[in-house]
């Protein structure tokens, strides 16, 4: 390409502005009147690093002219051809081996990955160019490719684990390997009889590596394993090889057997005497059971002290079981089937739980207060109350208790609906508390639980006392002119009585101490506490000890608010 020029132009030199690659510097050539531009590019271009491809080995030995920074390679050794080579320039458009290449432009460079293939060992060229593809800046790697490995020898050694013919997954086996150059690296792959596995070795040309089996199905198949290692010094990997590639079947060298089928055992439902749910004394019960695919069978007691199980090395469904020991036991397993194949080694083991309840269940009662109140009169409800039943066994069936009766007043509480609920060993019933019900500190009747044997308890563990005492909020109306109302609820506990307002004052109800003599201004009281009391007369009277607003009470309509007994 020519320009023509003056006499006396001034062209001047263009910087180097290269980073790594050559120095560009606008060179021309006058011809008389004429100037040929020899080097039209300006700019930079360097190969910051070389990788392998995917699938590819290595690229080791990396030498960089700007080390510890390594961003402009100098040469390398790979062990394939098959490279991606990672340009930086100042420019997009380029050629990386001849390969043409348009760079993407990040942080105010260009830069991307090149694959090139490299047929043997060379320059790596990385050039700019314009869109006429003419030349500019260059870089230039070495690169060196190196043989990899050969393995020369590869088989199975060993021998089977213990007595086995045939592998199941994670059995292992050992694999002899061989090569003609030192190796520190053996990689087993995902294929015939072995997982994956990557085993460093001492570095040298030979190696027994153990392979772990993989799951390869339930049938008998004879595979082999596949190997390559890994150059010591190149890092360079060697081809994979197979332990039958030379064609040879023998057992334990070339393949080896691999079935990964084990016994199947199940355990059923237990049949215990009568309609208990466990064992006691010496009773017997029996386990369902089935097993498959298995050369010998143990049953035994993993506790060593509750079950004695007969035949046990006899597979029989069901199989008898009679009780040795224990008290109680409804979670720990005393039950065990071991079965064995013997070709692979393989073994399944099961395992239940027989129950046993040798001692019999305490039960406790709770009280969701320690006073019962009660309700029902005086324009209030019937108050319930959850109680509740807790023993320290599964129970064969709902317990029982019941509430007090007898003496003065009969009632001493009603359980509602058909029986306790719940279960195993939690169980609830409501109890309903009326105010006409007896008060004070009774005992629960006809305590009962049975445990899963069948033995029956009959007495309750700790407290098996109950309190009925206070009663809720009402309203209570005096008669015209009247100073005592009756409750239809009797008081327990003065202490625990109180009041609203006096609605005819509208002023708040002052409790007095029984047998304070009226006039208190907008005072009450009750009667003195005794045997359950008869209208008129006891522990239901409220007396209204502000005389003179009882006296204005003409209508009959002043009432005493919130009465209640409290907890």
């Amino acid at each position: 390409m020519a320009f023509t020029v003056r006499k006396g132009f001034l062209i001047p030199d263009t910087p180097d502005t290269g980073a790594g690659g050559d120095a560009l510097t606008d060179n021309f050539k006058f011809a008389g009147d004429q100037i040929e531009l020899i080097q039209q590019l300006s700019g930079w271009i360097r190969i910051v690093d070389i990788t392998p491809q995917p699938g590819g080995d290595t690229v080791s030995n990396k030498v960089f002219q700007d080390s510890p920074n390594d961003t402009i390679l100098q040469s390398a050794d790979a062990s394939s051809g098959a490279l991606n080579v990672l340009v930086e320039s100042s420019s997009p458009s380029v050629t990386v081996d001849g390969n043409a290449a348009i760079l993407t432009k990040s942080g105010g460079i260009y830069s991307d990955t090149v694959p090139i293939v490299l047929a043997a060992t060379g320059d790596v060229v990385a050039q700019l160019t314009d869109p006429e593809d003419n030349p500019g800046a260059s870089d230039t790697a070495v690169i060196t490719l190196v043989d990899p490995p050969v393995i020369a020898a590869l088989s199975f050694t060993g021998g089977y684990p213990g007595s086995q013919a045939e592998l199941k997954e994670n059995d292992t086996f050992q694999i002899s390997v061989t090569a003609d150059k030192s190796f520190d690296l053996v990689e087993i792959q995902n294929f015939g009889a072995c997982k994956f596995d990557s085993i460093a070795v001492t570095p040298g040309t030979s190696a027994v590596v153990t392979g772990t089996i993989d799951n390869e199905g339930t049938t008998t198949v004879a595979r082999p394993a596949r190997v390559r290692v890994r150059d010591s010094v190149t890092g360079a990997f060697s081809a994979t090889d197979d332990t039958n590639s030379g064609g040879g079947t023998t057992d334990a060298v070339d393949l080896v057997f691999t079935n990964n089928l084990f016994p199947s055992v199940s355990i059923g439902s237990v049949t215990y005497p009568g309609g208990q749910q466990a064992l006691k004394g010496v009773e017997a019960a029996t386990v369902v059971n089935t097993a498959s695919n298995f050369d010998t069978i143990v049953y035994d007691d993993p506790t060593t002290t509750e079950l004695t199980i007969a035949s046990l090395t006899t597979f029989e469904n069901p199989k008898s079981v009679t009780r040795l020991g224990g008290t109680y036991n409804v979670t720990v397993n005393n039950f065990r089937i071991t079965a064995n194949r013997a070709a692979n080694d393989a073994t399944t083991v099961a395992q239940a739980v027989v129950n046993i309840a040798n001692v019999a269940a305490a039960i406790t009662v709770t009280e969701p207060a320690v006073r019962l109140r009660s309700g029902g009169n005086d324009g209030t409800s019937e108050q319930t109350h959850v109680i509740t039943i807790t023993a320290d066994q599964d129970l064969l069936s709902a317990p029982t208790i019941s509430a007090e009766t007898g003496g003065g007043r009969a009632t001493r509480g009603i359980f509602q609906g058909g029986g306790f609920v719940g279960g195993p060993t939690v169980w609830t019933r409501v109890l309903g508390v009326h105010d006409d019900d007896g008060k004070g500190t009774f005992t629960w009747a006809s305590p009962s639980a049975t445990n899963l044997a069948g033995i029956v308890t009959s007495a309750i563990t700790g407290d098996a006392t109950y309190t009925l005492g206070g009663f809720v909020q009402r309203t209570l109306t005096f008669a015209a002119f009247a100073t005592i109302t009756v409750m239809g609820v009797e008081v327990i506990d003065f202490t625990k009585l109180t009041a609203g307002i006096f609605t005819s004052t509208n002023q708040t109800a002052l409790k007095q101490p029984i047998s304070t003599p009226p006039p208190v201004t907008d005072g009450y009281t009750i009667d003195a506490l005794g045997t359950p009391p008869t209208a008129g007369v006891g522990a239901t009277d409220v007396i209204w000890l502000d005389t003179a607003a009882a006296g204005a009470n003409s209508g009959g309509t002043a009432t005493l608010t919130d009465v209640e007994e409290t907890v």
